[in-house]
């Protein structure tokens, strides 16, 4: 008996973005306010229904969070968050970080929930947040009570939950005892972590299937979360046994970024804790939107996320940190659908771009498809349009509403000068 995967599958699943958050913190220089501002409405535009903004560290620890509480503002303001309800999550190691989001709700911007990590294990956590497991719950208490004071939501973020760059497994009992602890002090939401990459695809599922037998009956309960690092090349066939096994939300950073904060910030030396614990620290981003975005639409499984806008998000992201990423598909795009012209036994050599260590392959002018005149005009309407010096490379692209057959093939706005119209017809461009 053939067993049948796509029976097995999901039709849709959630997805929540990581760069501005854990994408970034590990990125060697302080990523500006209006960068991370663009991301997160272009994001929102491109059908993201949660984000993950900023964190509430010490600055000095973590200085890309330096400006959470204005990233945190501006975010709310944003039409594009407005009106998909976009859910902004943030985070928060320590009682001042709760403290910190607390003080936006009551200045009129609240965060809809703060996550704080705890490691499975206390080797990491001593090195990630300074504390033992039993230490950092003398802690969340005060973080479940701040956070129903304000009226945000509170995530326990579960680090190592499939294995520890310090201790190696962990056995998942580890993560359902901290589960129950939590869920005793009425938390409702939890994030299982591949924080390094440490998983594998049998070890993920079964671990995820332990988590669903264990907690499937709490239907406000949400932990049905794909988390994974990519250090290894294993990070997409985590996320499908993860979904296999049950889970609903996938998480993932544009360009593969994140992982443990950057030791080395502006050129300054022992900031984050990233070498302090872990080998492959350039390594550690978190699973790729883009091609976990392509993955699962080759799969059949609805996203809700416009996958050709992340695509160019992720290209522009290159040019944001001036090298080339790690995604496949930014460069490789969608699997094709349709014959192409280059499919055929004859060597084309104008489709072999150029060679380059950073982008070369963007050099090929037949990626691009041509503007039309009505693609002009329309992106023109109501401006004061000249055509020159490109009126004749637009010709016959493709035909202008109201333009007849034999007349001119471009149009013209109402707000064009007339001069330009009359030097046109001196010229005898314009009949």
């Amino acid at each position: 008996m053939k067993w049948n995967m796509r029976g097995q599958l999901p039709g849709k699943v959630s997805m929540h973005e990581l760069l501005p958050r854990d994408g970034l913190q590990n990125a060697p220089t302080v990523i500006p306010t209006d960068t991370k501002l663009w991301f997160i409405d272009q994001c929102a535009q491109a059908g993201y229904k949660s984000i993950e903004i900023t964190n509430f560290g010490h600055p000095r620890l973590l200085p890309q969070g330096r400006d959470a509480e204005e990233v945190l503002r501006r975010a709310s303001e944003l039409e594009s968050v407005k009106k998909n309800k976009v859910h902004l999550k943030c985070y928060g190691m320590t009682r001042r970080a709760f403290e910190r989001a607390a003080e936006c709700v009551q200045k009129g911007y609240p965060p809809h929930s703060v996550a704080f990590t705890i490691s499975t294990e206390d080797l990491h956590g001593r090195r990630n947040s300074g504390r033992t497991r039993e230490e950092y719950f003398e802690d969340i208490p005060d973080f479940v009570r701040i956070a129903k004071e304000n009226g945000f939501e509170i995530d326990m973020a579960l680090a190592c939950v499939y294995g520890s760059p310090c201790a190696g497994p962990v056995p998942i009992e580890n993560t359902i005892e901290l589960m129950e602890r939590g869920l005793d002090l009425g938390i409702r939401r939890f994030t299982p972590c591949d924080t390094t990459g440490e998983s594998n695809p049998l070890r993920t599922y079964e671990y995820m299937s332990a988590l669903v037998d264990k907690f499937g009956k709490y239907d406000e309960v949400i932990f049905r979360i794909a988390h994974f690092h990519d250090a290894r090349g294993m990070g997409l066939p985590n996320y499908v046994a993860a979904i296999l096994a049950g889970a609903t939300i996938v998480e993932t950073s544009l360009g593969q970024l994140g992982g443990q904060p950057q030791f080395v910030v502006d050129a300054v030396p022992g900031v984050g804790s990233g070498p302090n614990y872990c080998n492959s620290d350039s390594l550690l981003g978190n699973g790729s939107t883009e091609d976990v975005l392509v993955m699962l639409d080759e799969m059949g499984i609805d996203t809700g996320v416009d996958i050709d806008k992340m695509l160019q998000l992720g290209r522009v992201l290159e040019w944001v940190f001036r090298k080339q990423l790690r995604p496949y598909c930014t460069r490789a795009g969608r699997p094709i659908k349709y014959p192409v012209e280059w499919a055929i036994p004859t060597m084309h050599l104008e489709t072999i771009p150029p060679y380059s260590d950073w982008m070369g392959e963007w050099g090929y002018p037949g990626k691009y498809k041509p503007a039309s005149a009505a693609f002009i005009a329309k992106e023109f309407e109501g401006r004061k349009l000249r055509w020159d010096p490109w009126e004749d490379k637009v010709k016959g692209v493709k035909k202008v509403k109201g333009v007849k057959e034999k007349s001119r093939p471009l149009s013209f706005s109402a707000s064009t000068p007339l001069v330009h119209l009359q030097n046109r017809k001196e010229r005898g461009s314009y009949p």
